[in-house]
């Protein structure tokens, strides 16, 4: 089977992705206690790189000290940060990929032990999983934590990121503030959870210019109150409108984490009809992701315009040269579905891999 449509290169603003194979960010906790790159990082992303995806998204990155989503995340809230990133991002594009990163606040899904501050969210409501109860953000709140996303975009720039993407996915803070399951506000930012999200894009493009911003979104958080297509198909023309680049679609939340992280036995592409139906809603290059597991599936994806990106993180996870053993028709080392690199889960201390020991 020809891969002709996947191995398209495609162009948004001043980059050019050689490929439409996304390495999606990953929760590693590769990183040091107090959020630097590591070699062990380096030594990951520089693989992945010669492995053949055209975009690498680092990630997620806390862009603020009590948004940390876990013990060694990598963080891009001070200036001290730029150099680390910037060697990780030369090594990407040394290799053969355009480097990305992805900024995030994990809201009320994280935990203050490991943040060492109070949680914040849009509203005092504990998630069902983490469940600690976080402290209402006020709109001095907002705005600072605003101010870090635009912030964190600067430094992203300096370092080097060829693509920012804003993490509004997945129940983190910026998706809490456009699901009504989480957002349960008063005030504007209640009667317009979307306009959180649209204030950071405005005030990230106003940082950054023509470097291009993917906006992730749960098309469909999977829980009962939480957003659905019907809902995320009118917000993403308003990301778009903001000044978003790329939609990346995703869904579920720490409550319906098996969406996150769709096993094997909920079927290759689970969620491309989301990125599909979001993709049908708007005018920019969409990603899709959910369980796809080889590049004659991503193929079909991208040349029957279901998405226009594809995002596969485990198999190179499990095998960091998939792409191009898979393109020369070569075997590559299979995830077997295993579970062990979702190591929040099962509590270790970082991602790993039977598969792949030299993570």
């Amino acid at each position: 089977m020809s891969l002709n449509s996947v191995f398209e290169p495609l162009g948004i603003n001043k980059i050019t992705l050689p490929n439409r194979i996304v390495f999606p960010a990953c929760q590693t906790n590769y990183a040091t206690s107090d959020g630097f790159v590591t070699e062990r990082l380096l030594r990951m992303y520089g693989k992945l790189a010669k492995g053949g995806s055209g975009l690498l998204i680092v990630g997620g990155v806390a862009v603020s000290d009590n948004g940390t989503p876990n013990t060694n995340a990598l963080k891009i809230n001070h200036d001290k940060y730029v150099s680390g990133l910037k060697e990780l991002f030369s090594l990407i594009r040394e290799n053969g990929a355009v480097p990305a990163v992805q900024l995030l606040h994990a809201g009320r899904q994280t935990l203050s032990v490991m943040t060492g501050h109070p949680l914040v969210a849009p509203s005092a409501i504990p998630c069902p999983v983490m469940k600690e109860t976080p402290l209402e953000l006020d709109r001095n709140g907002i705005k600072r934590i605003q101010d870090d996303f635009a912030d964190a975009a600067g430094r992203a720039k300096k370092a080097g990121a060829g693509l920012i993407e804003l993490h509004g996915a997945f129940g983190y803070l910026i998706g809490a503030f456009l699901s009504p399951y989480s957002n349960k506000r008063k005030d504007e930012y209640g009667a317009d959870k979307a306009l959180f999200f649209t204030e950071i894009i405005e005030k990230v493009k106003r940082k950054v210019g023509d470097t291009p911003i993917s906006c992730r979104i749960s098309a469909d958080e999977f829980v009962d109150g939480g957003l659905i297509l019907d809902e995320t198909g009118k917000i993403a023309p308003r990301l778009v409108k903001a000044g978003a680049d790329v939609i990346s679609v995703g869904a579920g939340t720490y409550a319906s984490m098996k969406h996150m992280a769709p096993t094997m036995d909920m079927g290759e592409g689970v969620h491309v009809h989301l990125a599909k139906a979001i993709r049908d809603s708007v005018d920019v290059p969409v990603i899709c992701a959910g369980n796809i597991r080889s590049l004659e599936y991503a193929n079909n994806v991208v040349s029957e315009k279901i998405a226009d990106l594809v995002a596969i993180c485990r198999p190179q996870l499990a095998d960091p040269f998939f792409v191009k053993k898979s393109m020369n028709k070569e075997p590559f080392v299979e995830c077997i579905d295993c579970g062990t690199c979702l190591f929040f889960l099962h509590g270790a201390s970082a991602v790993s891999c039977p598969q792949n020991p030299e993570l």
